[in-house]
């Protein structure tokens, strides 16, 4: 199963909804997906079949403002290929529709691609997500952007690693296989996790990176755009 969080259109706080066929089927009980993914698998289930049977709304995917699909109460945790364990603060996480802004005084920032698990407030697996971990120069996370979509742990197989690879205007600038995080430990909320591959070359405001994270999903930013 693939949730996301999205904007409604007419208006509103964020909302849960499914990936299904290209288009996002908004749940109709108003609620985010941490919320309604912390219970057990049949209680998970029943709220996807709501989903797709009952949606408040249907809409393109790509037409959709899609936001973070979890927001961590507490730090991030992240390994990082080749370098010391990282905490992230939890207020750098954004939605891959919320753009990447360039820090003041930053000329660019190098990109680690990767993938995130997340917990809900129960200590409960809710699934994982992309995630990339923008940089400065001198090494000062500036974002996090995880999602589109979150994908509940059935998908996947123990133990086994996820493909990352990232573009920009064709030409690959990362590429490595990430183990999935550990179940981050409850912080009083949400909470997340993250493996990262290695960072790509520094990229320039304007420049749009690809990223391409095998069953995690795919998304596009562009270095410096703000939603």
């Amino acid at each position: 199963m693939r949730w996301v969080s999205y904007l409604p259109p007419t208006g509103g706080a964020e909302r849960a909804g499914v990936i299904d066929d290209g288009c996002v089927f908004g749940h109709p009980g108003g609620r985010e997906p941490a919320g309604l993914l912390d219970a057990g698998a049949a209680a998970v289930r029943a709220a996807h079949d709501e989903a797709l049977e009952h949606p408040v709304e249907i809409i393109v995917e790509f037409e959709t403002r899609l936001c973070a699909p979890v927001r961590p109460s507490g730090p991030v945790a992240a390994a990082v290929a080749g370098g010391p364990p990282l905490e992230i603060a939890p207020g750098l996480v954004r939605g891959t529709d919320d753009g990447v802004p360039m820090p003041a005084g930053a000329g660019a920032l190098t990109a680690e691609p990767g993938a995130a698990a997340a917990a809900g407030e129960s200590g409960r697996l809710l699934g994982y997500t992309a995630a990339c971990l923008w940089r400065t120069g001198d090494g000062v996370p500036a974002a996090l952007s995880i999602g589109p979509a979150l994908v509940t742990p059935e998908e996947f197989a123990a133990g086994i690693p996820v493909r990352v690879g990232a573009e920009v205007d064709g030409a690959p600038v990362a590429a490595a296989e990430v183990a999935l995080p550990e179940v981050p430990p409850a912080q009083g909320g949400p909470a997340l996790a993250v493996s990262l591959a290695p960072a790509t070359r520094p990229l320039e405001e304007g420049e749009e990176l690809n990223v391409d994270a095998d069953v995690l999903g795919v998304f596009e930013i562009r270095v410096g755009a703000q939603a």
